[in-house]
């Protein structure tokens, strides 16, 4: 993961943000909003990827050629990501946030490589505690608890199992904005 990481830049990154009972802001509208960063530094021309999951993203709606050109700085994104109060790297934040992620080691390594400025350290101790002074000790992988609950697989596998509707990634028209 950590050559991985190094080696590459971040594309898209996906947030939804929601109270202590899960309910996401609707700012009193009738839309749920959720966040997406598209970002500017990776290059579809030069930067080390795999096709098949650059395929994949393309029909889910990445436009790279959009992105390189109007995709958010990670410099920029990651000091406005600090300044928002999501990092608890600030002293002032509440430290009692909760993070419920599905399948994030490389989510969270590309922001602590983003957050930190250098690339990832070379052993898992010093990772977890970037992980845990960025983001507390409260983060739950949904991927990770799922294999201790006997069940197995991806979003999609683990909502059939659970009886709940998934979106798939897409948008749905009118719903979202």
């Amino acid at each position: 993961m950590k050559k991985n990481v190094d080696a590459m830049e971040l594309i898209q990154l996906g947030l939804a943000l929601s109270d202590a009972q899960g309910n996401l802001p609707d700012f009193g509208t009738e839309y749920c909003y959720v966040l997406e960063f598209n970002f500017r530094e990776f290059d579809i021309d030069e930067d080390l990827h795999n096709p098949k999951s650059i395929d994949l993203l393309k029909r889910q709606g990445i436009d790279f050629s959009k992105n390189k050109r109007m995709g958010i700085r990670s410099f920029y994104f990651a000091r406005l990501f600090t300044n928002s109060g999501l990092s608890l790297a600030p002293t002032w934040v509440d430290k009692n946030r909760t993070w419920i992620t599905f399948h994030s080691t490389y989510d969270f390594g590309f922001l602590i490589k983003r957050l930190s400025q250098k690339e990832l350290p070379d052993n898992l101790s010093d990772f977890m505690r970037l992980v845990r002074m960025y983001f507390g000790v409260k983060v739950f992988d949904m991927k990770q608890m799922m294999g201790f609950c006997g069940l197995h697989g991806g979003l999609e596998r683990m909502a059939k199992s659970l009886n709940v509707e998934r979106m798939d990634g897409k948008k749905p028209p009118g719903r979202f904005r």
